[in-house]
């Protein structure tokens, strides 16, 4: 459809503040005029109905199970028609020519989907100074399709003047591309720092004074709800409270469960806490269209209604139903009443995510778990979990049988163990508060490396022999049977199957893992965290077990030799 006219709807001007009574003339994928008693070829009457710039997330990561093309096929139905999106797990596994064509290749989706890189990778890296060379991430930094530099994680290092960040961030801002932060943890003196180095955003304020704090030093403040933070409604104070201005606030999923998608919705459902917060419901929709759009630098192409800007709308029955009866994206319909009216194109994910390669499989005996040290009591540093993601390090006095902990009478103590794709290393540990799972195995992690949990040596082989027979994925056993799997053959870390059939499968591990004594509400995130490098205050990694705030290993890994 070449040319559309929508007709005698009321059009939210972002630029204006105001609701108009106007037609909006669509050519060729742009808005050509908004005005009265316009005329096209194909009309549709809209008879009163809302019109809003398509939803934009600012920062999103399109890689939590999920790939992007299915989130995208959800995320449109919603109402969102741009997503900014995580670069991080296709780098991760895949070469840079490789992830350019990818970026290349989902351009072509009915909706937008622009990146930001990495400066660094979320856990250590054997290849790490090569693979985040500043020559790779710079080469990235020039794509059209990427915006900005985003998110670091390891903020201290540029306070403490790392000089490759630091060149990044410089090469960034000479391109006009973003830098985006991750300053959780920080205090005001540091967040102060990290603005005058060229942090410009931070999506990781917990509550109205961490969101004021980062306004205050010149940030802008992306605004999250997310399957592991639930967070909006407090940090929504900074406008019912202290009646801050909101040009500077964005609202953001972040990245959420598949099963958190289908209860709640995605950025409607953020849309409709403001709403109900009783924000001006103008300034609400700003938030999700050119709030995003000018922090970007995109305004002229994105997030408003207005000549020239690309045909992205949403059709709703009122400003306070943020659940759209039509999505326009790229001047055509897109979807229609949550459904989708177009065909989206198939990607090649064997050409791009290979899973995970079985010769790995020969690694996987007993003797792998050992801490390679004699039989008899050690004092040892246990991963204690006090929430999904959060752990601290509790010293235990334990006893060691056959190079192995004997935990028998210790039920609230698993093995946990991090293990090379390749089968090169191997850290052993021990896990406190993960529940009394057999054995569990996953490939979905931010090291891209096999986690193994559980308290049975040969339930967490067997877990792990089937998750590299499915190519990646999460497998639980118990007492020598297979009772849950979820092939991810994607990089070993995203399906290719619907949003709706893993938020089936996200509803089931957590169920499984509760009838174990897992009490906690986001198992994906734990999953997916252990192994990182900038969460309190332990983890277990390619260093060993290692403490996060000291910068120390506390137990090394070992290499694996057959």
């Amino acid at each position: 459809m070449a040319e559309l006219v929508l007709k005698g709807g009321r059009v939210l001007n972002v630029y204006s503040s105001e609701l108009l009574r106007r037609d909006v003339l669509i050519k060729d994928g742009k808005i050509v005029s908004v005005d009265a008693d316009l005329y096209g070829r194909d009309s549709i009457e809209l008879i009163d109905r809302v019109i809003v710039p398509g939803y934009i997330d600012c920062h999103f990561h399109p890689w939590f199970i999920y790939n992007p093309l299915e989130f995208a096929k959800e995320a449109c139905t919603k109402g969102i028609t741009t997503l900014f999106c995580d670069n991080l797990m296709f780098y991760m596994v895949m070469d840079l020519d490789l992830f350019e064509d990818l970026m290349e290749s989902l351009s072509e989706l009915p909706i937008k989907l622009f990146w930001f890189v990495r400066a660094v990778p979320q856990t250590p890296m054997e290849d790490e100074e090569e693979k985040f060379s500043k020559e790779n991430i710079k080469r990235l930094l020039s794509h059209p399709l990427v915006k900005s530099l985003g998110e670091i994680t390891r903020w201290p290092k540029i306070i403490e003047g790392d000089e490759n960040i630091l060149e990044l961030i410089h090469y960034a801002n000479r391109l006009g591309k973003r830098v985006d932060g991750h300053t959780a943890g920080a205090r005001y003196n540091q967040i102060e720092r990290l603005s005058s180095l060229g942090i410009e955003s931070c999506h990781e304020a917990i509550n109205k004074r961490e969101a004021l704090e980062r306004l205050r030093a010149g940030m802008y403040v992306m605004m999250r709800e997310s399957s592991l933070r639930r967070d909006l409604k407090e940090l929504l104070r900074i406008v019912t409270e202290e009646e801050v201005r909101t040009e500077r606030l964005m609202l953001t999923t972040d990245c959420s469960s598949p099963a958190f998608y289908e209860r709640y919705g995605i950025l409607d459902y953020l849309i409709k806490i403001a709403l109900d917060s009783g924000i001006d419901p103008i300034a609400v929709y700003k938030m999700v269209t050119l709030n995003p759009s000018v922090y970007f630098r995109m305004e002229q192409k994105i997030g408003a209604i207005a000549p020239g800007r690309d045909a992205d709308m949403v059709i709703l029955e009122d400003l306070s139903d943020p659940l759209p009866q039509m999505v326009i994206s790229k001047g055509e319909i897109i979807a229609e009443d949550g459904k989708l009216c177009v065909d989206f194109p198939e990607i090649n994910w064997n050409r791009y995510l290979k899973g995970l390669d079985r010769e790995i499989l020969r690694y996987i005996k007993r003797d792998i778990f050992s801490l390679e040290i004699g039989d008899g009591d050690i004092n040892f540093p246990v991963i204690e979990l006090i929430s999904p993601v959060i752990t601290r390090c509790r010293w235990m006095e334990l006893n060691i049988r056959e190079g192995i902990f004997d935990i028998i009478a210790r039920e609230d103590l698993s093995h946990i163990s991090v293990l090379n794709r390749e089968g090169r290393w191997i850290s052993n540990g021990l896990i406190k508060g993960f529940g009394r799972v057999g054995g569990l195995c996953s490939s979905f992690n931010t090291a891209s490396q096999i986690l193994i949990i559980g308290r049975e040596i040969d339930d967490m082989i067997n877990a792990t022999i089937r998750m590299l027979e499915l190519g990646g994925g999460i497998v639980i056993a118990d007492r020598g049977k297979i009772i849950y799997e979820l092939p991810l053959p994607l990089g070993g870390v995203m399906s290719d199957r619907s949003m709706r059939y893993l938020a089936s499968k996200d509803r089931e591990l957590c169920g499984v893992l509760s009838n174990f004594g897992y009490s906690f509400y986001d198992p994906l995130y734990t999953l997916v965290f252990l192994p990182n490098d900038f969460l309190p205050e332990v983890r277990i990694n390619y260093k060993g077990i290692v403490d996060i705030k000291m910068d120390k290993i506390l137990w090394p890994k070992r290499v694996i030799s057959l």
